[in-house]
């Protein structure tokens, strides 16, 4: 069967099936830059999520190393080392024992293995260079303690005197 077509009908049919050609190669063409572009993008998001994981296992590391340390210095404190008695031979070698109102010892489970050992201190009348001079000798005793709390007023009557409430606490293991 022969089919009677014009020149100009088979120039036409000619720019057609051109026109599906280039329209096919386009789809397919286009088709997978976009799947490079998205396997692009999921690259950049990969790569930030192990720049985070990265990040993540160095924090990890640096706290793992950490706790080793103060397990390592824990281990080192004596048994029978007590932050109230530490406190208090303190304050009486600083000369501020009579400024101590009170004295609240309390324990806190952490976890299994360690619970914080903490002493709230209340000191009325204390002057400035007296408590820094405290803080300081506790914060670098070589012992693991560290002030946790400091609330300070200025006393309405002697405006150079103090009234504080420090809370010192230190890590022990369980016994």
């Amino acid at each position: 069967m022969k089919l009677n077509i014009t020149p100009r009908e088979k120039r036409v049919l000619a720019i057609a099936a051109a026109a599906v050609a280039l329209l096919v190669v386009y789809l397919i063409v286009d088709g997978i830059v976009s799947s490079y572009q998205e396997l692009g993008r999921k690259i950049e998001l990969k790569q930030q999520d192990l720049a985070k994981m990265t990040r993540l296992r160095d924090q990890y590391a640096e706290t793992h190393r950490q706790l080793e340390e103060v397990r390592a210095r824990l281990d080192k404190t004596q048994k029978d080392f007590s932050v109230l008695s530490f406190i208090e031979d303190l304050a009486n070698r600083e000369g501020i024992r009579e400024k101590i109102g009170s004295m609240k010892p309390k324990k806190i489970p952490l976890n299994e293995e360690f619970e914080e050992s903490s002493v709230e201190i209340q000191m009325d009348n204390v002057s400035l260079p007296k408590l820094v001079d405290f803080a300081y000798k506790i914060e670098n005793s070589g012992h693991l303690l560290k002030i946790k709390r400091l609330r300070i007023k200025p006393r309405y009557d002697d405006r150079n005197q103090l009234n504080v409430i420090l809370q010192v606490s230190t890590y022990e293991k369980k016994t």
